[in-house]
């Protein structure tokens, strides 16, 4: 009987010790921390430039027209 009692204090506390490097495991934080970084970025970007479009509609039409201008006059 004494050896059951032990056996299952043992799975016990087996399956606690597992639960609790499972809980608190962070391998993979850094990895997801720098995802979530670049798609904030993307997303605030991307509004930067509908507030842009918004505000000064041929800003950017202006600008490509004036680079193509002068990369074409380079050659």
């Amino acid at each position: 009987m004494k050896k059951i009692i032990q056996s299952i204090r043992r799975k016990l506390r087996d399956t606690g010790n597992k639960a609790a490097a499972a809980l608190t495991d962070r391998r993979g934080e850094l990895a997801t921390s720098t995802i979530g970084g670049i798609i904030v970025g993307v997303v605030i970007i991307g509004l930067l430039i509908i507030a842009i479009n918004q505000f000064f509609p041929s800003f950017f039409s202006d600008m490509f027209d004036k680079m193509a201008d002068k990369l074409n006059g380079n050659w």
